[in-house]
């Protein structure tokens, strides 16, 4: 076997040393990357939970809007449904005045036709009086 040559074992001594700060000083970084994530995600979890929070509290509030309006669209829509009824109920009654109206125009209008066929009958047999006295007068004239 041949001999080590003397200055391989303190270049060993060194390079292991060297790896070994090396590895140390990886091991700090990665501490170090490792609390600086842990300290931001701390933050970053209580902006989450600030940011859930403001979101559940806008849920709600729009939730009791929502509610609110369809409340509003029930009350709406009942007070329609009633106004509609009670559009439905005059329309009928304007109806049945309108019935009576046009019958009563009728019976109107009949009568006055019997009135001025009766009124031009008694013109006519008037007329006939009228000539017939006129001609009793000129007859005594004479």
């Amino acid at each position: 076997m041949t001999a080590i040559p003397d200055w391989v074992a303190p270049t060993v001594a060194i390079s292991l040393a060297v790896i070994a700060v090396c590895l140390v000083a990886m091991g700090g970084v990665a501490l170090a990357v490792g609390l600086g994530l842990r300290r931001r995600s701390r933050a970053l979890t209580a902006q989450l939970a600030d940011v859930n929070r403001d979101a559940r509290a806008l849920a709600a509030r729009l939730r009791l809007e929502i509610e609110s309006y369809a409340d509003l669209s029930a009350d709406a829509r009942g007070r329609l449904q009633g106004a509609m009824t009670a559009v439905q109920t005059r329309l009928e009654d304007l109806d049945a005045l309108a019935d009576v109206l046009q019958e009563e125009v009728e019976e109107t209008a009949l009568g006055a036709a019997s009135l001025m066929r009766t009124v031009r009958r008694s013109g006519s047999v008037l007329g006939v009086a009228r000539r017939a006295l006129g001609r009793r007068r000129a007859a005594r004239e004479d």
